[in-house]
């Protein structure tokens, strides 16, 4: 057996449950082109409301949102795809987006943003 061969399996034993995950199991299950105006069940209060605002607001291709903060509702983490981005650069798409949740923010740590135009 070559050190090549021992690297991958090192990593592997390395790895616990508090090594971070690529995707939620939110973004995997609700990672598709059809959004619906009614929030995932799997999402907890404070998901559900800001995915509410945000559908309503935007019509959205894409919205995943995702409290990343252990639960307590400190921070989230947003993607949202629309044609209400079309035409604007990243900073307006986030303070469009900032607007919307103005008075959510106030009461979070911190608001993770991604944001794109429809093609």
């Amino acid at each position: 057996m070559s050190l090549r061969s021992l690297i991958p399996m090192a990593r592997m034993a390395t790895r616990t449950s508090t090594t971070p995950r690529i995707a939620s199991m939110t973004q995997l299950r609700f990672n598709s082109t059809v959004v619906s105006s009614t929030p995932p069940a799997s999402l907890n209060e404070g998901e559900k409301h800001l995915y509410s605002k945000l559908f309503e607001k935007f019509q959205p291709t894409k919205l995943i949102v995702e409290d990343i903060s252990g639960g307590c509702g400190s921070m989230y983490q947003v993607e949202v795809i629309s044609s209400a981005f079309k035409d604007l650069n990243m900073v307006k798409q986030h303070r469009l987006v900032n607007e919307t949740l103005k008075e959510e923010i106030k009461g979070m740590h911190g608001i993770r943003l991604t944001t794109k135009a429809t093609a």
